[in-house]
């Protein structure tokens, strides 16, 4: 039982680790991987654990920016399409209109 909890302990921990050194240069990566390294080597959970947790609320951060970009550009995009639609409904009001002014002279 030990081993399957380490196991599934050690696969939450490499994936969370992977998304978050994922969007760092080579270099920033080497020197943090010597730091964790370092933590690991010393036994230091608690500096690992807080360095994990700083990782993830800039990960948070970014992640919420990028959403935050994507509703702005879905509201955009909404209102455009409201404007658009606006001037379609108008034009066809203006065409039935003269259609039935036409349809009067006829």
């Amino acid at each position: 039982m030990r081993f399957v909890f380490g196991f599934v302990s050690g696969v939450i921990v490499g994936a969370a680790a992977a998304v978050l050194y994922s969007v760092q240069t080579g270099r920033d990566l080497r020197e943090e991987y010597e730091q964790v390294r370092g933590d690991i080597q010393n036994r230091d959970m608690e500096a690992l654990g807080a360095r994990l947790e700083n990782r993830f609320r800039e990960l948070q951060a970014v992640v919420e920016d990028r959403i935050a970009q994507a509703r702005e550009a879905a509201e955009d995009q909404a209102e455009e399409a409201s404007e658009a639609a606006a001037e379609a409904a108008d034009a066809a009001a203006e065409a039935i209109e003269e259609a039935a002014e036409e349809a009067r002279e006829s």
